[in-house]
């Protein structure tokens, strides 16, 4: 980004904080949120002291999904910068939650990131003071990029990503923009299709790097089977209806608005040959619970929110469970019989199907899986995956892998195999990280 388009860009964002400010306190009020407020503005900095040790790392990953793939990124960190010091930030709250139950009690100081204001993006850079900047997938903000680097920042993208609409976006404006993509010192591309993308970007071929992707690691290292037991039992659980005990379990994950109907939909169908069948409900933003509990009450099911089940405030027996917790959608997909991974019967881009295939489940999903074609291709080219169109295709889907228990462990057996010969993302990443953090230390 040339210097008149990175001062129009800081111009154009400073008028956008000044007066976009009711917007972002409306849009976080409406989630039922609003911590992040002000600490996203830069009108209060994180709390606590700053972390001892050297270097000081900064990692940001913006909501649940990247701070879950950072876990495996920041252990292999740890042991080799043993004395390295950790700022771990994120743009949500769900995701601040994940972070902050990770990683705190590890000694490093979990904060928000600024939004990409110009004075936001100073005063945290002025109290946090980092030696390394490691972004995960996809944070191009010329304001921090542009700022860190003129401060001495190194700067890493690790699991970067790239989609083909981004990527026409920016290829249209290659010759502005190409100059902020080369102010990181490293792009560790998560996939070849990612990698080839950043190439015609114009990223430096000594800056990018194909890694591989760092969920391949978290999905085989994260799984905690002490837990689906557990999970297993409240979710089948009955009152007073023993023929019921032991019921199959269906768990739609990750659930956009207008796929939730579709599901109820299929639900319904499954019902006259499954009639012990347990769905298990767990839309992409945990908040949204109420608002789905009321939706399938008025399609005549009764509903239990997850909390409540797993802590004796409600009666088991529901047909529905609607989960309304972070952390805990990883370990159900092992507790599932079989999943549906939503983002996908909608035009959102998918969210991550291996997390099922991790668990030796063959995911379902639908046709929009723009964000995750390398995975796609790795559940397809394994015969692991099932592409749905609506709700009939999706219940026929359901039906046949209850009905076939064998066909369906076999799947999910090729499901799970298919990620192993791509394991070793996170090792590869640090060691980039690692290197570039040796030159900041010497």
């Amino acid at each position: 980004m040339d210097n008149k388009l990175l001062s129009f860009y800081k111009l154009v964002s400073t008028v956008a904080g000044l007066v976009g400010w009711p917007y972002f306190f409306w849009h976080l009020k409406s989630r039922g949120q609003g911590e992040s407020f002000l600490p996203r503005l830069g009108l209060r900095l994180p709390k606590g002291p700053l972390p001892t040790g050297a270097p000081r790392l900064w990692l940001h990953g913006v909501s649940v999904g990247e701070i879950q793939a950072a876990i495996p990124l920041v252990a292999e960190l740890r042991t080799l910068l043993p004395q390295a010091a950790f700022i771990i930030s994120t743009g949500t709250e769900t995701g601040q939650m994940l972070a902050r139950k990770h990683f705190s009690s590890q000694g490093a100081l979990v904060c928000y990131f600024p939004l990409d204001i110009p004075w936001a993006v100073r005063r945290y850079l002025e109290y946090l003071r980092p030696r390394v900047f490691i972004g995960l997938e996809s944070e191009i903000w010329p304001n921090f990029l542009s700022q860190a680097h003129q401060r001495g920042v190194r700067l890493a993208l690790v699991n970067a990503r790239l989609s083909d609409k981004s990527l026409r976006r920016f290829l249209k404006y290659k010759r502005y923009l190409s100059g902020i993509f080369n102010l990181y010192d490293i792009v560790a591309a998560g996939s070849l299709p990612d990698y080839q993308r950043f190439q015609r970007l114009g990223i430096a071929p000594s800056r990018l790097h194909l890694t591989g992707n760092l969920k391949y690691d978290r999905l085989l290292q994260g799984r905690d089977e002490s837990r689906l037991k557990e999970f297993r039992e409240f979710l089948q659980a009955t009152a007073n209806e023993p023929e019921l005990t032991g019921a199959p379990i269906w768990l739609a994950a990750s659930t956009h608005p207008g796929e939730e109907e579709l599901v109820a939909d299929a639900f319904q169908k499954l019902l006259d040959p499954y009639p012990a069948l347990r769905l298990v409900l767990a839309p992409r933003h945990p908040q949204r619970a109420p608002e789905l509990a009321r939706l399938l009450s008025r399609r005549g099911f009764t509903c239990r929110l997850w909390t409540a089940l797993k802590s004796g405030r409600a009666a088991p027996g529901a047909p529905v469970v609607i989960v309304d917790t972070i952390g805990d959608l990883f370990t159900l997909y092992g507790a599932a019989d079989v999943a549906f991974v939503g983002g996908s019967l909608v035009p959102h881009g998918g969210q991550n199907i291996l997390e099922p295939a991790a668990w030796g489940r063959a995911p379902i999903y639908g046709p929009h899986l723009e964000n995750f074609r390398w995975a796609r291709q790795i559940l397809e080219e394994a015969g692991a995956g099932i592409m749905v169109q609506d709700a009939a295709t999706l219940a026929q889907s359901v039906r046949q892998l209850l009905d076939q228990p064998q066909e369906r462990e076999e799947m999910g057996r090729r499901a799970q195999a298919a990620l192993i010969p791509h394991q070793g993302a996170a090792r590869r990443q640090a060691e980039l990280v690692a290197a570039l953090a040796q030159k900041v230390i010497a």
